[in-house]
């Protein structure tokens, strides 16, 4: 499996195809494989597709050390520097977005279109979320993972209707759940990440994604509110609301996902 050897980790990851480098980030805690069912397939047939394990996920390095968004940027920038992978296309979902937006700030010749699905700019409290620990306490770490992945991800229309590929998505998401120390310190970076700042200074080509159903405050604000303040705060921004979708249109909603991506790479 190939690892590339960082001061303080291993970082795990794969390409799949040939052509302009496409880079895809995961969510809080996630690790890479959930790219593999339904972009990996679309897009490297064109695309040099890149997708690896955040530290403290997957095949990845655990170090018991703090996470933070910048850590986790300079991480991807490396990778991307070990691949040759300058003027990539960027794809970051929610916290993943966040890591994004310090690579498109950081380290501009990497980044050459960026897309922002479902994540935001800051949140109004720091520390892990009072909900997420009365319900880690109350469910335990397992099932509180597998109730969040659905509640946050889904609409009840996919739930009641697409049971299958609900059963699909977790079975690939939860097949490699971190430790629960590691998925706090994602959870801590996330809460602590902060471009309000600097979002005027994003200067590529930028598509944010967000789905319908994304009005819910978790802990402080709610995915449609953050990707409004995104879509307000980047240079000529462009914001698709995605009707009836939840947090994880990417794997319920794939045809329409992967179009809107497409059309966005065509403007070049």
């Amino acid at each position: 499996m190939p690892y590339l050897e960082l001061k303080d980790l291993e970082l795990y990851y794969e390409v799949h195809g040939e052509g302009p480098p496409f880079l895809f980030i995961s969510e809080t805690a996630c690790h890479g494989g959930v790219w593999k069912v339904y972009q990996v397939p679309e897009f490297s047939r064109d695309h040099r597709v890149i997708i690896y394990d955040q530290r403290g996920t997957g095949h990845s390095g655990k170090p018991s050390i703090q996470y933070t968004t910048k850590t986790l940027a300079d991480d991807a920038a490396a990778l991307m520097e070990h691949l040759r992978a300058e003027q990539a296309i960027v794809y970051g979902h929610s916290m993943g977005g966040r890591v994004a937006q310090l690579l498109a700030l950081d380290y501009p010749q990497l980044v050459r279109r960026l897309i922002l699905a479902s994540s935001g700019a800051s949140h109004v409290s720091r520390g892990i979320p009072l909900k997420m620990c009365l319900e880690l306490v109350e469910k335990g770490y397992e099932r509180y993972a597998r109730d969040h992945a659905i509640r946050i991800g889904f609409t009840e229309k996919f739930i009641r209707e697409q049971p299958e590929r609900l059963d699909l998505y977790l079975e690939v998401r939860l097949s490699k759940l971190p430790p629960v120390e590691s998925y706090l310190r994602h959870v801590i970076a996330r809460q602590e990440h902060d471009t309000r700042g600097r979002l005027k200074d994003i200067s590529v080509p930028t598509l944010i994604l967000v789905g319908e159903d994304e009005h819910r405050a978790e802990s402080d604000m709610s995915h449609r509110t953050s990707a409004e303040i995104l879509a307000r705060g980047i240079p000529n921004a462009r914001l698709v609301v995605l009707p009836g979708e939840g947090h994880n249109y990417f794997f319920s909603s794939p045809e329409t996902t992967n179009k809107l991506i497409r059309d966005f790479l065509r403007e070049d």
